[in-house]
């Protein structure tokens, strides 16, 4: 959230994130804001900075792939922000999911 956020944005911001699996939310009344504060616990990480008259703004939220939404969020692998300033973590975080999912995933079989 930025002071300069008075309206959702365009479809050329929208399009900066090229990966389907990525969601950016305008949240004019901060719900969703409100909700992934109140819903932070261990093992998820504490973010370095990004509250802004008691809500959180312009941070990251990273999950591991296939956990479940529930009654609340799980805890996200990577919780930080300002997402400029936060890239090249993110970026180790993602990377770090891949080589996971990469040894977690089933043998290929060859007969």
């Amino acid at each position: 959230m930025l002071t300069t956020d008075w309206q959702s944005p365009t479809s050329g911001v929208l399009a900066r994130l090229k990966d389907a699996r990525a969601r950016q939310y305008w949240d004019p009344h901060h719900l969703v804001a409100q909700r992934l504060a109140a819903d932070a616990r261990d093992p998820q990480p504490k973010q370095a900075c990004c509250l802004r008259d008691n809500f959180l703004w312009d941070l990251a939220a990273l999950y591991p792939p296939g956990v479940k939404w529930k009654d609340a969020p799980p805890p996200a692998v990577f919780f930080n922000g300002p997402v400029v300033k936060r890239k090249a973590e993110l970026e180790t975080a993602l990377d770090s999911l891949r080589v996971h999912e990469r040894n977690s995933a089933p043998a290929a079989f060859h007969p």
